[in-house]
């Protein structure tokens, strides 16, 4: 495999040894691999070794079911291919790296760095980076993406990928599942991460990318190439936000969008003064959310 080959070599080394000096929950779950099996289960998916969540909660069916789902989205990573190969990218609620390992081993990026704030969902996402050789390509963080940095709690759910980041104010919050939080800004300073090698960002956080975004004025303001970035209009909602302030907020910063969901209707590359009308399916209940590549171009 050339990604392992890519992993192996000095530049790949020096950065994972340098996210390692900064990542101290990444050595914690290292150092747990050996009891993965407790909270996850093991499958395999075109040729990779995947880490899957199976909480408690989880009857045995469902855990088979969840399996037997795992893939590859190769029609997604092919969607946005035209727009950026090549760079860093970050990949902001990457959940078990179902996304961001496929990109790395596909050569789409020189790195992708993750940040995902479910401690089993982390394990995982380490696991799967680790034993597939991809160290130093793929740079699994454990925190939660938010509109400040300090503290968030985490809603579990009871099946994979069901929990959600509540945005409380500080010193209002209770429950004991918190997980550090930065705004994006300031998670790609403490990462050293040079905003003009950043070619994709993907946005994947069960309702808070408008959190995400108003963390993000930095970033926005460079010439990122794509945002990726999840419209789930129930989700939004329980985050409190409200699916026209995500709109808002992408048409101040870019000029065109494609709607990754294959069934709608209309042109792939629309001005980005078209997307509430465009997305208005989703209110209809026709889907219950869509991704959404965003970018800038005269």
């Amino acid at each position: 495999m050339q990604a392992r080959a890519r992993a192996a070599g000095p530049e790949a080394r020096t950065r994972g040894e340098a996210f390692a000096a900064r990542t101290p929950a990444l050595a914690s779950a290292v150092a747990s691999l050996d009891t993965l099996d407790r909270e996850a289960r093991r499958t395999t998916v075109d040729g990779l070794m995947w880490w899957v969540p199976t909480p408690p909660t989880q009857s045995a069916a469902s855990i088979e079911r969840t399996l037997a789902k795992q893939s590859v989205p190769y029609r997604a990573i092919s969607q946005t291919r035209d727009l950026a190969v090549g760079g860093i990218r970050l990949d902001i609620g990457a959940n078990i790296g179902a996304t961001a390992i496929p990109r790395a081993i596909l050569g789409d990026a020189q790195a992708v760095f993750c940040a995902e704030p479910d401690e089993i969902n982390h394990r995982c996402l380490v696991a799967n980076v680790v034993q597939n050789g991809l160290s130093g390509l793929v740079l699994p963080d454990r925190v939660a993406i938010s509109n400040r940095t300090g503290e968030v709690i985490i809603e579990r759910g009871k099946m994979p990928g069901g929990h959600r980041i509540v945005h409380a104010a500080p010193g209002t919050m209770d429950g004991d599942l918190r997980v550090p939080s930065k705004t994006l800004d300031d998670w790609v300073a403490h990462h050293a991460i040079d905003g003009r090698d950043l070619t994709f960002i993907k946005i994947d956080t069960q309702g808070s990318e408008v959190h995400v975004l108003t963390g993000a004025a930095t970033l926005l303001a460079l010439p990122v190439v794509a945002w990726q970035i999840e419209v789930a209009p129930r989700l939004l909602r329980l985050a409190g936000s409200d699916p026209a302030t995500l709109y808002r907020m992408m048409k101040a910063h870019f000029t065109y969008f494609m709607d990754l969901n294959v069934d709608a209707p209309g042109s792939r590359v629309r001005s980005i003064a078209d997307l509430d009308a465009t997305l208005e399916y989703l209110e209809r209940g026709e889907a219950p959310q869509t991704d959404v590549v965003a970018y800038r171009a005269p």
